[in-house]
């Protein structure tokens, strides 16, 4: 356990000690000075469910015949967008005096048995995400309710706010904080003055200058987290407009350098890769993300400082984890994929990751986040990087190389990692080239170093791919629901063999993997494999 591990426990025991809920009231204005904009699209068919009494979030779901708030069996991931309150834009999107009675009701029992101290009702991340909610939809939902319902909104939002403002610093690190720090600016312009907007401001000022790189990636190098960041950047930004303050310039320059790399993480099909727990985000956030940072924009050249390489030609799109694992505190749910690659043809998914489970129980955690549940080499059975119980990375592939070349308009990715030079004295190097018209995607593993260690190389396919092992045992022709026949051709013997895909519930689904196993040589060992699209005679 670290020092930040152990500040977050001292500081939670304090917040669940008798009567620390008094030490939260102050002087709170009657009513809101402004109610920001949502920006975001709801979706009315979850609010139908909501008023059928269907609740469903991160693939699980209950209804309201059980304890609302706290069902038995309900996952982390369900609780804090429950008590988010998320899904009040879908009751906007719905509309109506159904969904309007709803949204007050259930806030009003939330204060009534939520309105004390709880984990994980008042993580910061939680919390801020509820005072957003309330302070965008109060206009939608809850200024034409009773005084004492709106002075109890409002009470118990400003309380919330004093509490945030104490916790976040030591609950919070990577995209959780940028989180914590809307809902507290959120609080300033709705609840505050000029001069508190302006302190909260200069914090996330300095939260931006640590966490967004300069090719505009976000330090915990996963495609999802850069998705929240940048939305909740969007959010702040319409809610100083809201509130007729002008855009801080380095707020919109992160914006702006966000924008193209979140396309740049992007596969043909239009979602996100799955690296470091990406994968699942919801398509329609994510296109009204890219069309109010960017409407007409690019993706972004290359990935340097956040360290993925993308190659396109033709219909054929490939996308590479070829940077280091974050260091702590930044690490939490970090993968080891180090050199994994994830390949779409037009707008289908070919070789992937496993990705992440919408809710990430201990039954996947670990095995989502390992080596093998990634399209690279595993060596000795063992995790390119060390994956510990609390989420975090322990020793790590500390020196990831990259270089590229452009010749005729083909692309060459050199690219090598040391995860396995301390553990079992190996270097693995990964050269892929993708031909200039898209049909031929080559690669070279190279193992280099100590001999008769085993290895597999793997790639894993999509669900919707349609896979048979060919007689000479080096060939998989794999069939595309809409984009014809590929074979996979190796220079080893190869094996198709069962694996698992998270999409957008708790339990996988069955797919298929290829692998080719072997055992090092002394010096260097290099397995040679191709993708080739089958013409038609064949």
């Amino acid at each position: 356990m670290d020092l930040s591990d152990l500040l977050r426990r001292a500081a939670q025991g304090l917040f669940s000690m008798p009567g620390y809920r008094l030490t939260l009231i102050g002087r709170t204005p009657t009513t809101l000075q402004i109610s920001p904009p949502d920006p975001w699209p709801g979706r009315a068919d979850q609010g139908a469910a909501m008023l059928a009494g269907r609740f469903r979030f991160a693939g699980w779901e209950t209804t309201t015949d059980k304890d609302i708030w706290n069902p038995s069996g309900a996952p982390p991931e369900w609780l804090a967008a429950m008590h988010g309150f998320i899904w009040l834009r879908d009751l906007t999107m719905l509309g109506g005096d159904e969904a309007r009675k709803l949204a007050r009701r259930l806030t009003a029992d939330w204060i009534e048995r939520n309105d004390r101290w709880s984990m994980p009702i008042w993580r910061s991340d939680v919390a801020a995400a509820r005072i957003t909610a309330w302070l965008s939809c109060y206009d939608t939902f809850f200024a034409s309710g009773d005084d004492t319902f709106r002075r109890a909104v409002v009470n118990s939002t400003a309380a919330q706010l004093n509490h945030l403002n104490r916790a976040w610093r030591v609950e919070t690190a990577g995209a959780d904080r940028i989180t914590a720090l809307k809902g507290l600016i959120y609080g300033a312009l709705c609840l505050g003055g000029r001069e508190l907007v302006e302190r909260r401001l200069a914090l996330l000022e300095e939260e931006m200058e640590r966490q967004i790189l300069a090719d505009g990636g976000q330090v915990e190098r996963s495609p999802g987290k850069l998705l929240m960041v940048l939305r909740d950047l969007l959010e702040i930004r319409a809610a100083l407009g809201s509130a007729q303050y002008e855009v801080p310039e380095p707020l919109q320059q992160a914006i702006d350098r966000m924008a193209p790399m979140l396309r740049y993480l992007r596969g043909g099909d239009g979602a996100l890769a799955r690296f470091n727990g990406a994968g699942g985000e919801d398509p329609l956030v994510l296109s009204a993300v890219l069309d109010q940072a960017s409407p007409r924009g690019k993706p972004a050249a290359r990935a340097p400082a956040t360290g993925f390489e993308r190659i396109s030609a033709g219909k054929l799109t490939a996308l590479v984890d070829a940077g280091a694992p974050p260091e702590s505190p930044f690490d939490q749910g970090t993968h080891a994929g180090t050199l994994s690659l994830e390949v779409t043809v037009g707008r289908e998914r070919l070789i992937v990751n496993c990705g992440a489970a919408p809710c990430d129980g201990a039954r996947w955690q670990l095995a989502e986040r390992a080596t093998a549940a990634h399209s690279t080499v595993t060596v000795n059975d063992r995790n390119s990087s060390e994956l510990l119980s609390n989420g975090r990375i322990g020793s790590r592939a500390a020196r990831v190389t990259t270089e590229t070349d452009n010749v005729g308009g083909a692309t060459l990715l050199d690219m090598s990692h040391d995860g396995y030079l301390r553990s079992d004295g190996i270097t693995h190097r990964r050269r892929i080239f993708l031909s200039d018209e898209g049909s031929d995607l080559r690669g070279e593993d190279t193992l280099v170093g100590r001999g008769g260690v085993p290895f597999a190389v793997r790639f894993h396919l999509h669900p919707g791919i349609g896979a048979t092992l060919l007689q000479s045992g080096k060939d998989v022709l794999l069939r595309l629901p809409r984009d014809g026949g590929w074979r996979l051709r190796c220079s080893e013997p190869l094996a198709l063999t069962e694996s698992i895909y998270f999409e957008d519930a708790p339990e996988p689904r069955r797919t298929s993997q290829i692998v080719i196993s072997g055992t090092t040589g002394d010096g260097a060992t290099t397995i040679k494999w191709a993708l080739r699209r089958e013409s038609r005679r064949d």
